[in-house]
């Protein structure tokens, strides 16, 4: 789940990998920079309310379908569970509720 507060400064939440390449998550053709590193594509649900009033935080939830039995090989040689998850490209004004904004029902 992604709680996110409308304010007037940019999140950067993708990756510090991306960050240090790209100013941007999305390239200038509409590729989310991810993918220059991760060669899947996956289909997402997500449930974002339709409209969103100023100084509001409202919650994301994204699912991403996949297989939980496949593995992928860890830093130290083991088999581990996939590293799956997703980047949310908000509109200008958006940014990350911080941890005191957020409701108990959210939590």
């Amino acid at each position: 789940m992604i709680y996110i507060i409308t304010r007037t400064s940019i999140s950067s939440a993708y990756p510090i990998f991306a960050q240090q390449g790209c100013e941007n998550p999305r390239e200038a053709t509409g590729l989310i920079v991810c993918a220059n590193c991760h060669l899947a594509n996956k289909p997402v649900d997500i449930e974002v309310p339709h409209t969103v009033l100023p100084d509001t935080v409202f919650e994301a939830i994204v699912r991403i379908p996949y297989d939980k039995q496949v593995k992928q090989v860890l830093a130290n040689g083991k088999k581990g569970g996939l590293d799956v998850g997703a980047v949310l490209t908000l509109s200008e004004g958006f940014e990350l509720a911080p941890p005191d904004r957020i409701s108990l029902e959210m939590k």
